[in-house]
């Protein structure tokens, strides 16, 4: 018998909230403010999932995988989703990452996690079709529908919101990966499954973080033409009928796609060193339709902010940062050094 999870059922959801926790800090670099606040409840939720996880026994691959899980609002019950391999993926670099900042005492936790995390399987798994796998199950098992246009992106929140498949895996960088969430995002379709505005503006930030501008400025486009109402509120029926339900995630996740279609700018994983290089790339996805524009005072992760403007193609051609690290590197979407 198969069981399907509701949304209101969502044990992942401390795992995506402490994203919300690392960015705070990473943005801020407010030692305080982690040691106070953040690093306790990052710290929680790592010692939850560092109790819970267990051995891939169907596999047999000596992996460390949830059990049970599912994917959001679609099921089935199983083990090893995507959606929370990626997040608790997250969650432990960012822990360990977190103690050296708040100066963690409990060494035996650390151990834990350190040795958990070489052994946890990561949500990075490429079906027959070429996609991102969002079960573990072998693709026998035929979840993995080419053409499900679900409105989540639940298997592919390490690439956007998140980080885990875009940075920890160099996703961004990586071409398998690339042509894998490609793959993906084409079979999801463009976001009209429930015609709600916040899985149109998903699907753009996720293309844009692609580099494919005509892709995000398109589902830019059709979350403005299907779901923003005259007040410029989203509505999630589409249309603009008192009928239509007021949801708010398409406002903020319209500021989400348009930020992503300005700039690159994603945490490195604990392997990495305060002093080695980040890569920051302004203009990822910036549209003709924008020709010309400017942007000033964006804030980047570490500190700091940027100042840019771009060509009537949408390439940037001029920038200036202030109060940013060294070690950072800003180049255009061509790779050309800026700052």
């Amino acid at each position: 018998m198969k069981t399907y999870q509701t949304s209101a059922n969502y044990p992942a959801a401390p795992a995506w909230m402490m994203q919300h926790v690392w960015d705070r800090y990473d943005y801020s670099h407010n030692k305080t403010w982690f040691i106070e606040q953040g690093w306790p409840l990052l710290k929680g939720v790592a010692e939850f999932w560092a109790s819970q996880i267990q051995v891939d026994k169907f596999n047999n691959d000596s992996s460390l995988v949830v059990n049970p899980c599912t994917s959001p609002e679609q099921g089935p019950t199983t083990f090893g989703c995507t959606h929370w391999q990626q997040l608790i993926h997250q969650v432990y670099e960012n822990a360990i990452q977190g103690a050296e900042i708040a100066g963690e005492t409990d060494s035996t936790l650390l151990k834990d996690i350190k040795d958990q995390l070489q052994r946890l399987d990561k949500g990075l798994h490429i079906g027959t079709w070429g996609q991102i796998k969002e079960w573990k199950l072998p693709d026998s098992y035929d979840y993995e529908k080419e053409g499900n246009e679900h409105r989540h992106l639940s298997h592919l929140v390490g690439w956007y919101p998140g980080w885990s498949l875009s940075s920890y895996f160099n996703g961004y960088n990586n071409a398998t990966i690339q042509s894998a969430v490609n793959t993906s995002l084409i079979s999801r379709g463009v976001g009209l499954y429930t015609n709600a505005g916040w899985e149109k503006v998903w699907r753009s930030a996720c293309w844009a973080r692609l580099n494919n501008t005509e892709k995000a400025h398109y589902e830019l486009r059709l979350t403005i033409d299907q779901n923003i109402g005259q007040s410029g509120l989203s509505l999630y029926s589409g249309g603009d009928t008192p009928s239509g339900a007021f949801q708010i995630d398409a406002n903020f996740g319209y500021l989400g796609a348009v930020l992503s279609m300005l700039v690159v700018d994603m945490p490195l994983d604990s392997t990495h060193s305060e002093d080695d290089v980040r890569t920051v790339v302004l203009g990822p996805a910036i549209p003709a339709a924008w020709a010309g524009g400017s942007v000033k005072g964006l804030r980047l992760r570490g500190g700091g902010s940027v100042d840019f403007s771009w060509d009537s193609e949408g390439l940037v051609d001029k920038a200036s940062a202030t109060g940013v690290s060294s070690n950072v590197r800003i180049v255009n979407v061509e790779g050309t050094v800026l700052v």
